[in-house]
């Protein structure tokens, strides 16, 4: 039996993405994006819902996008899906599903300020 886990998306960063490191010296950065879907209904009428996905980058991508992205940039992610599980205060078991991108792809145009010669469109 074939499987696939694949995801892409597109959408804009709803905070700034922060760098945290592991225990092993490993850097990730969480952040969340927003998808817009738009539609028209039967009567006419536009409507627009958001979804909200979170996303987890490793190592250099990570690096890259705490120094180029900002919230309200718009980005491409290709990765998988990844549910997770932990026990929360009350040890209760939660479930939390988030997309580990393997290649960002930065949409907006750099901001002034953070623009560098060598900056990366794909990482």
């Amino acid at each position: 039996m074939v499987s696939l886990n694949r995801v892409l998306l597109a959408g804009n960063l709803v905070k700034d993405p922060e760098l945290k490191e592991t225990s092993n010296g490993r850097c990730l950065t969480v952040f969340p994006v927003a998808v817009d879907k738009h539609w028209r209904s039967n009567d006419g009428q536009s409507h627009k819902e958001t979804a909200f996905f979170r996303i987890i980058v490793w190592n250099a991508i990570a690096e890259n996008c705490v120094r180029y992205l900002k919230k309200g940039k718009s980005v491409l992610i290709e990765g998988r899906l990844e549910t997770r599980t932990y026990k929360n205060s009350e040890g209760q078991t939660q479930y939390i599903t988030q997309i580990v991108g393997d290649q960002v792809t930065f949409l907006s145009k750099p901001d002034k300020t953070t623009a560098a010669e060598d900056e990366p469109a794909i990482m």
